[in-house]
């Protein structure tokens, strides 16, 4: 407890310093580590889930730039991935509130074999339906010295425990960094290693079952990576994903550009069915909805300012790989969107949410910390009890409303700016 009151309040000093939000302060200086296995980098910590994972991976695998020397690292792994992205959905289950969910990364394309195959990196990606062979083939990865990323169900990782995490519904990469006996030690948000049977790793890998125990080991470097071709590909991908269609009929219009409207007219909407005045008609409802907001613009899939921030360190960096001066434009572009992403976020925890924002701070606390598995189900229940205990008169739901949607209104025309003159330097 004492060395976590005092991560606390040096992310407070630093936020104060720099006027970061809290988990960007908590990411920052939880991000640089020394490693807990010999021969991986790091634990948890960094900006975003997986660019962060895979960082660790490509490190461990020796993996450098040709133009400098160096590791990576996070921004440009994640800008390799594809960065950005935008995927909007709204969903309704029988027996829970209706809800939301917004991917600002890019997605559905892979994010971390597509970074892989982008830098021309040696790999393998091996699925199966068995999980004897699928057991049998992170065994044979770990004796060869490697560092496998698997897909598991988040549900089925203890410490993963939080109030939208649903049974099987949730696929989640960790890295599998070593092993003790039958212990499996996971790089996962955590700042040291996750210690894990192989019996309930293996039930975690079979309990997403469309991914079908997907696992992907990467080889050792024989050579630094020219990152040129790879970055200019990456941009290509980012940009056509924002524009262009990446689903068949209507779904279509849930993702990219497109997508991003689509959220930001049903924020203002007041009249359809397909309005967050109607979809989310209950104090339960709403508090819910701003929930996954915040989370999803935050940490779900995200890291803070809806990636945009972690995107445009990635196009500064490669304005100097390519000597590309425009990228540095669209770099600060980026930058000003994931502001506002940011200030969006931060509203949806003001107003009668305000009590939602210790509850999340706790969350990475225990989390990032090692907090017990008890603590966090602990968290996740007080955080359902919260939501469902929320009365928030229909006048105020529609004030809180009208003053994000316009947030929403100024977020899509900054990202439509920012994606055009990308596409300019793009060509």
């Amino acid at each position: 407890m004492t060395s976590q009151k005092h991560l606390k309040a040096a992310v407070r000093a630093r936020m104060a310093r720099t006027g970061e939000r809290y988990t960007t302060a908590h990411r920052h200086l939880t991000g640089d580590r020394s490693a807990a296995v010999p021969g991986y980098p790091a634990f948890g910590g960094g900006r975003q889930h997986d660019s962060a994972l895979l960082a660790h991976v490509l490190e461990a695998a020796g993996v450098t730039a040709a133009h400098d020397g160096q590791p990576l690292g996070e921004p440009m792994v994640a800008g390799l991935a594809g960065g950005i992205g935008f995927m909007y959905f709204t969903f309704s289950y029988s027996g829970h509130l209706p809800t939301m969910t917004i991917v600002p990364r890019i997605h559905p394309r892979p994010f971390v074999s597509g970074a892989l195959e982008r830098a021309g990196l040696a790999h393998t990606v091996s699925e199966t339906t068995s999980a004897a062979k699928a057991a049998r083939a992170l065994d044979a990865a770990l004796d060869a010295g490697r560092t496998p990323i698997c897909t598991v169900d988040r549900a089925g990782l203890p410490h993963q425990a939080w109030a939208d995490v649903f049974a099987g519904a949730s696929p989640h990469d960790v890295a599998v960094a070593g092993r003790r006996g039958t212990t499996l030690l996971l790089d996962d948000d955590r700042l040291e290693p996750v210690e894990m049977s192989a019996e309930d790793v293996a039930a975690a890998r079979a309990a997403h079952r469309a991914s079908k125990h997907r696992m992907v080991v990467v080889e050792p470097a024989t050579a630094p990576v020219d990152l040129a071709p790879a970055i200019r590909a990456s941009l290509a991908v980012t940009v056509h994903d924002l524009t262009e269609d990446v689903m068949p009929g209507n779904f279509a219009g849930n993702f990219g550009l497109r997508g991003l409207a689509k959220w930001a007219d049903a924020v203002a909407d007041r009249r359809t069915k397909t309005g967050w005045t109607r979809v989310f008609d209950s104090g339960p409802a709403f508090g819910h909805a701003l929930r996954r907001l915040h989370d999803c613009l935050t940490f779900d899939h995200s890291s803070p300012g809806a990636m945009r921030p972690l995107y445009a360190e990635f196009l500064t960096r490669a304005a100097a790989v390519l000597g590309e001066p425009g990228l540095t434009e669209v770099a600060e572009r980026y930058a000003t969107a994931g502001a506002l992403w940011e200030r969006i976020a931060e509203t949806t925890v003001a107003g009668h949410l305000a009590a939602y924002r210790p509850l999340v701070e706790r969350r990475l606390e225990l989390l990032l910390g090692g907090g017990t598995p008890a603590a966090l189900r602990a968290l996740s229940r007080e955080v359902e009890e919260f939501t469902a205990g929320l009365d928030v008169p229909e006048a105020d739901r529609a004030a809180e409303l009208d003053a994000l949607a316009e947030l929403a209104a100024r977020v899509v025309l900054l990202e439509r700016e920012a994606c055009a003159a990308l596409r300019q330097v793009v060509g």
